[in-house]
């Protein structure tokens, strides 16, 4: 009897313990979730403002908005790489700061950007890492 009852008190603690475990990684999931979609929406956002830079696509307002941006938000609530690699392209347009950048070298930093993007909402989702390199991100625009 003893040992029935020890049983019983197990397999309901058991089960308890089961419903609080799932609960808790399901509220986990749901929370990186929604975090990985606020990441994306703030994601395609930046890239959006940011082209405004380029050859084709010049837009002062978005360059306005993309620095704005930057100064404001993005360096508190992007990754480290994702926020020096959005100087570096920015810095790709200052002449005074640095000599004449060519296009292959804007587009490469541009794509590290882009992968890098992908790899932390990835991340956030439990995917696995893009399988995209840097010569696979073109901006392409039609003439």
């Amino acid at each position: 009897m003893e040992t029935f009852l020890s049983l019983a008190v197990g397999l309901g603690l058991g089960s308890v313990l089961t419903v609080l475990v799932t609960k808790k990684l399901e509220q986990y999931s749901n929370d990186r979730e929604k975090l990985r979609s606020k990441k994306e929406i703030e994601y395609s956002s930046y890239l959006t403002k940011l082209m405004g830079y380029r050859k084709g696509f010049e837009d002062v307002e978005e360059q306005k908005k993309f620095i704005w941006y930057l100064n404001t938000s993005a360096v508190i609530t992007a990754s480290d790489e994702v926020y020096k690699l959005a100087i570096d392209y920015i810095n790709t347009f200052d002449r005074a700061r640095v000599p004449e950048v060519k296009e292959p070298e804007r587009q490469k930093i541009y794509a590290k950007l882009v992968i890098t993007m992908r790899n932390e909402l990835n991340k956030l989702s439990g995917q696995c890492p893009t399988r995209l390199v840097e010569s696979d991100i073109q901006v392409t625009q039609l003439n």
